[in-house]
């Protein structure tokens, strides 16, 4: 009887090891077969989504620079954050802020759940957010700074999702001699975006 128990622990352990095995064979595979790739549409395609995302995070979270701006011409009336100067304060820390939960919610998510999964949800939460502050305006119990604080701590956190999983997905599909450049390629669009915030200031008077 014990004999029989050791030889199926035994061959229970040699299951595990060859499925370990079989595994990491699997995973070195695909390393190889990403890594022997050869630059192609495929890679395009992944940085310009990626680009794209990383330009749209720039944008969003410099934008407010010019906004606040604006919010200076209005009467002390309609916003009371003008009389204590927190006003400038509120709205671009508001984003920073909610980026830095994002990246903390978002990392141990994507770990557990999926980063394919995950990057969907923190692109609905920046959408979410972009049109929340589009459509914001004042009430009888909040107002129009207010409002706006919420909506970009709630794209704060789309963003602070969307940094570390772009730049993971780009790493992950590219090969070890095209990474470098394609990483490259990818955060320079926040340059971009942040370019792109001054567009309105290059309109002629």
């Amino acid at each position: 009887m014990v004999e029989e128990h050791s030889s199926g622990s035994s061959a229970h352990g040699a299951m595990a090891r060859n499925a370990t095995f079989s595994l990491d064979q699997c995973r070195e595979a695909a390393l190889a077969e990403i890594d022997e790739a050869k630059f192609s549409w495929f890679h395009v395609k992944v940085c310009l989504v990626a680009g794209i995302g990383f330009f749209t995070d720039a944008y969003d979270i410099f934008v407010i620079n010019l906004a606040s701006t604006m919010f200076g011409f209005l009467p002390e009336s309609y916003d009371e954050l003008s009389a204590s100067g927190l006003r400038d304060f509120c709205l671009k820390v508001a984003t920073p802020v909610g980026t830095l939960f994002g990246q903390v919610i978002f990392g141990w998510l994507a770990d557990r759940m999926g980063r394919k999964k995950m990057y969907g949800i923190e692109l609905m939460i920046m959408i979410v957010g972009t049109f929340g502050q589009a459509l914001a305006g004042a009430t009888q119990t909040i107002s129009l700074v207010g409002t706006l604080i919420v909506w970009r701590f709630i794209m704060g956190v789309g963003v602070g999702g969307d940094y570390p999983l772009t730049a993971i997905i780009v790493a992950e599909f590219a090969p070890v001699r095209l990474r470098g450049r394609l990483m490259t390629a990818v955060f320079a669009c926040q340059g971009w975006g942040n370019l792109g915030t001054l567009r309105p200031l290059l309109q002629p008077l």
